[in-house]
């Protein structure tokens, strides 16, 4: 599928988001190595501790359905607005967990854009865009 067809998707996906105190909408979309996909929006509570991230929702799924480290292609995550550097907010080191160095990490905003960054530059990428 192309990235289009997963915005749409991630689109989508926003209106599940609990935010109660912000507006940094989040959502993520894990693609495995077979095709499964595994969607997951970010759950914040009132005083901004314990939230879930989107990324962590969906990686969360993958491992409860019994997928593993190798078996991640790619994950897409999108921030509910127009500053895609919002998205340095992610977390690094789950994606990193579980995704080969190699596996593409497609950051996009909800306008269109997006960046395509690997899994081995996450720490080092400063998101200036």
């Amino acid at each position: 599928m192309s990235d289009e067809v997963y915005r749409k998707k991630l689109v989508k996906l926003m209106q599940y988001a609990v935010v109660p105190e912000d507006s940094l909408h989040f959502t993520s979309i894990v693609v495995m190595k077979d095709g499964t996909e595994f969607s997951g929006v970010n759950v914040k509570n009132s005083v901004f501790r314990d939230a879930i991230y989107a990324e962590q929702a969906a990686i969360g799924q993958a491992i409860t359905a019994g997928y593993k480290k190798g078996d991640f292609e790619k994950i897409y995550v999108m921030v509910g607005g127009e500053r895609i550097s919002d998205l340095k907010y992610i977390d690094r080191a789950v994606i990193a967990e579980f995704f080969d160095d190699d596996c593409d990490v497609v950051c996009m905003n909800l306008f269109g854009e997006s960046i395509t960054l690997r899994v081995d530059n996450l720490y080092s990428s400063v998101f200036n865009y």
